[in-house]
């Protein structure tokens, strides 16, 4: 018969608080608990999972293989405990929510999401910030932003909550015409930006020429300058636009690599509105892509 082990959420509460803060004194001033008290109750969860958790690297506490499997179940399991808590409290949404949005993504779609939940909920106020993945994810470590969605190069992730991955297509205007014999004119956002590391990546392995002819930070410039006719560039589902055309393969534009989005917390800063918000965004999230809830 199968034994079940039940992970208790005060130990899981623990190992969140010291993943997100890096060490066990801090950890024990936040949970009112002493640095002994902190590092027994680690040991007692490590008991439990039959696993080393944690470890030492110089001054600093790293995730084991072990603690990366376990760290997006413990944050799941955190969110969902404080979330029923707060409703059968009947928790009153309030305070400001500073969220993160990646200009390089979806970014409407997630603004429709945070609109609505401002709608509902009219005592909490917002201070939404809108850069790129890397500056967003900057400001989350810096405890700048409550929450975040933004693209990585690899997942799982520091704070990932879940996440998912999708798979950029080449894109044109539809009456755009091209040669293969020419350089492939690239639509780009600046360097630093995975779609573009994507393309150029593709495009050297095959051994095509390239060059940027158009750059922008924002999105909206670079799907203008598609439409216009000015080159290619390279779009996820949710920003293709009708005048648009998807590029194949046999075409001469060979498959780009993945990219992985995901949301991205602090647990122990997260107020009963952030957590209530995040739960709106996993569950649009859900609606259109299957997350991964992270296990790193």
């Amino acid at each position: 018969m199968r034994q079940f082990v039940n992970l208790q959420t005060d130990l899981i509460r623990t190992f969140v608080t010291v993943v997100d803060l890096g060490n066990y004194t801090e950890t024990g001033q936040v949970l009112g608990r002493t640095q002994p008290a902190i590092s027994l109750q680690i040991k007692r969860l490590e008991d439990l999972v039959g696993a080393k958790l944690l470890y030492h690297k110089g001054k600093n506490l790293e995730l084991t293989p072990q603690g990366h499997a376990l760290i997006g179940y413990a944050r799941e399991m955190l969110r969902l405990n404080d979330r029923a808590v707060a409703n059968l409290h009947e928790a009153q949404f309030m305070g400001t929510l500073r969220v993160g949005l990646p200009t390089d993504y979806a970014i409407g779609y997630f603004q429709r999401i945070i609109a609505d939940f401002a709608h509902a909920n009219p005592e909490v106020t917002f201070d939404i910030r809108c850069d790129w993945s890397r500056n967003i994810l900057g400001q989350l470590h810096v405890d700048e932003l409550d929450l975040a969605i933004a693209i990585t190069d690899t997942m799982p992730a520091p704070y990932v909550s879940l996440y998912w991955s999708e798979r950029p297509f080449w894109v044109c205007g539809r009456d755009y015409q091209f040669s293969l014999d020419k350089p492939v004119q690239i639509i780009a956002h600046p360097k630093g930006c995975f779609y573009r590391k994507r393309m150029i990546d593709a495009l050297n392995t095959e051994g095509r020429e390239w060059r940027i002819c158009f750059e922008s930070p924002g999105i909206t410039a670079v799907q203008n300058a598609v439409l216009d006719g000015m080159g290619v560039t390279a779009l996820t589902k949710k920003t293709l636009l009708p005048g648009m055309r998807v590029l194949s393969p046999k075409e001469g534009f060979p498959p780009l690599a993945n990219l992985h989005v995901g949301l991205f917390y602090k647990h122990i800063k997260a107020s009963d509105a952030a957590l209530k918000l995040i739960e709106q965004i996993t569950e649009g999230v859900s609606a259109f892509r299957k997350p991964t809830h992270a296990r790193s």
